[in-house]
């Protein structure tokens, strides 16, 4: 079965909220149209801006994230509000220690 692909629209400035994760690794793919331009920010939101990797794309890129967090966006070209798509691809879980 298909992986879904998620949407958020995107407003003008801030920081938005798109998905939490928790794993050791994993991949999302994230697209906006090819004539514009987004960042994605990873990991947690701490004053005001997410304190992970941040990343400028336009069109589609495959991102990297580890541990616990979240997706963010926001628009950097100031152009105004725009569409965002991001889908989850490998994942590895956080293990566990079994003692029996």
């Amino acid at each position: 079965m298909p992986a879904q692909i998620s949407y958020v629209d995107v407003g003008s400035g801030d920081w938005q909220w798109a998905e939490t994760y928790v794993y050791a690794m994993a991949t999302y793919t994230v697209a906006c149209p090819a004539d514009r331009r987004i960042q994605v920010g990873m990991g947690i939101m701490a004053f005001g801006e997410p304190r992970g990797e941040k990343i400028r794309f336009s069109g589609e890129k495959e991102i990297t994230v580890i541990g616990a967090g979240a997706l963010y966006f926001r628009v950097d070209d100031g152009l105004g509000p725009c569409k965002v798509g991001f889908v989850q691809g490998k994942a590895t879980l956080i293990g566990s220690h079994w003692d029996f």
